[in-house]
């Protein structure tokens, strides 16, 4: 079911760490009927009841504005409740069996829900913002599940040691389907009429768009609807990590040539990693961020470098700015990011910034087998060339 994916669409607004808010204050509501609702029950428990919840910003948990019952297998339902503004909603039926995300680009929404398919289980009347976003989850999810399978198949051929040819297959098709997501969202950003999902669909574009891409598309959309508060949030932020990243190129020898300060920091298991424990190998230290849209842009660049060189005495060790395991976690997953990652989870008070004083992000360093940083600030074709340099 759709569930599964529409969760991501709240994991894509923490990433962009924005509330999704625009409109007026006015009453929202949500009727409509369900069918099927005991087919649901033999397997996942009852569903007894239907609740409206408002997907709120970074600093917030999700808000349940309304709920209620539902009889026995077939009916209908009706809920409602007062709004701060244009938003993401989720209307959930039992303990999270399904969920439909819904955009309040109107005061009355009706949906119908058939509880016994698997997919395409409802449609929405009346709220154009949330049948876009219904067409963006169902086809994104499908398109990027095929990125996924094409690198897994990529990876397979690679631990397999397959031939040249073989090899050379698999990148191709990897790349034919990341070609196809990408070709889907631009198409997508330049015919849809909601700047929210805009937003969204920017959120998952930064993940596969080149950064010339992403950076011409937000324009765009910020030109597109220049009132929408996610999307000039978007560029506000994005426009300071891009001025913190070049006012750090500007000072490129601050850690070159210094031996690495010790730091120490949880994986996602909770056991504690150092710096120190990497000495004898090349190690990029890499700070990052789900919520940091060049961060996952650049991760396509440092996941190829990964694939090409972890057999050569080479390591990554991510060190994320995350504040929200779930979301850090789903980033590592969604990104592919097959290396250890630590994080102390406190934001920018991380102990990893404290130890080594950078103001943006992306931002790495890469230290030499003696634990001696000799670069930093290495990004996609400069970190290939001077790994290349050091490595083969």
């Amino acid at each position: 079911m759709i569930k599964k994916i529409a969760g991501s669409v709240l994991a894509a607004c923490l990433i962009l760490t924005l509330g999704c808010q625009q409109k007026k204050k006015g009453a929202f509501s949500v009727s409509g009927t369900f069918r099927n609702g005991d087919k649901l029950a033999s397997v996942e428990g009852p569903v007894s009841k239907v609740y409206l919840i408002e997907v709120s910003s970074k600093d917030q948990n999700p808000v349940v504005l309304d709920s209620a019952k539902l009889p026995h297998g077939n009916g209908s339902f009706s809920v409602s409740g007062l709004t701060r503004g244009e938003a993401l909603y989720e209307l959930v039926f039992g303990e999270n069996i399904v969920t439909v995300p819904l955009i309040n680009d109107v005061s009355d929404v009706r949906v119908n829900v058939d509880l016994g398919k698997k997919d395409d289980f409802y449609d929405v009347k009346g709220s154009e913002a949330s049948s876009q976003l219904k067409d963006l989850i169902t086809t994104f999810g499908k398109k990027n599940y095929e990125v996924e399978r094409t690198m897994a198949d990529l990876d397979s051929l690679k631990g397999a040691n397959a031939a040249d040819s073989q090899l050379i297959a698999g990148t191709n098709k990897k790349n034919d389907a990341i070609r196809d997501l990408n070709n889907y969202l631009k198409q997508f950003l330049n015919t849809n009429t909601n700047g929210t999902i805009s937003g969204l669909a920017l959120s998952w574009a930064s993940r596969s768009f080149s950064r010339s891409e992403f950076e011409s598309s937000l324009n765009d959309m910020v030109r597109k609807f220049p009132d929408n508060a996610l999307l000039t949030g978007i560029k506000k932020s994005y426009d300071k990590q891009i001025a913190a990243m070049q006012g750090q190129d500007n000072e490129m020898n601050s850690w070159v040539g210094k031996q690495a300060p010790e730091l120490s920091l949880p994986d996602v298991n909770g056991k504690s990693v150092s710096l120190d424990s990497y000495k004898g190998k090349y190690l990029l230290v890499d700070f990052w961020a789900s919520w940091c849209g060049p961060c996952r842009a650049e991760n396509p660049n440092v996941v190829s470098v990964y694939n090409e060189f972890k057999g050569k005495n080479f390591a990554i060790l991510g060190v994320s700015l995350d504040r929200e395991r779930d979301a850090w976690q789903e980033a590592i997953r969604a990104d592919h990011l097959a290396w250890t990652h630590v994080s102390d989870l406190k934001f920018w008070s991380s102990k990893a910034v404290e130890t080594f004083k950078f103001n943006g992000i992306p931002f790495n360093v890469l230290i030499d087998p003696q634990g001696k940083i000799i670069a930093q600030g290495l990004r996609g074709d400069d970190l290939e060339k001077e790994l290349r340099t050091l490595l083969n």
